[in-house]
């Protein structure tokens, strides 16, 4: 009986851990100046970190890389942002948008192949 018990709380641990990594368990807080930017339809955060003047957020969706970056490209212009440099090399777009005193870098990284795209947000602000 205690093997058993022991084999059941031992699945019940690598359940916990393999859902913990996948960020199945968890939701990824979005850090304070992150949550006015709109995230693209049925994506997962993946990390997030805020510091002082600065927060950035890593996301997984399953859509293509050129989808993510249009959707970017129109909502963040409709929300008063202005593009203020945009570049492409092999497999990654860089964008960045300046609003105010703050500038947002969008990077998406195109996977060969497939539909799974990965993109990070990073804002900055100037410390007052």
């Amino acid at each position: 009986m205690e093997r058993r018990l022991g084999n059941v709380v031992f699945v019940v641990l690598c359940a916990f851990c393999v859902l913990s990594i996948s960020g199945k368990a968890f939701s990824v807080e979005v850090p304070e100046q992150l949550k006015g930017i709109p995230l693209y339809q049925g994506s997962t955060v993946q990390h997030a970190m805020e510091m002082t003047n600065h927060a950035m957020l890593v996301v997984s969706v399953s859509a293509k890389g050129d989808a993510v970056a249009d959707f970017y490209r129109n909502a963040l212009v409709a929300q008063g942002w202005t593009a203020a440099f945009q570049a492409e090399q092999e497999n990654i777009k860089i964008m960045h948008f300046k609003k105010d005193k703050r500038m947002l870098q969008v990077t998406i990284q195109l996977e060969k192949g497939g539909e799974t795209t990965t993109y990070n947000l990073v804002i900055t602000s100037e410390q007052p």
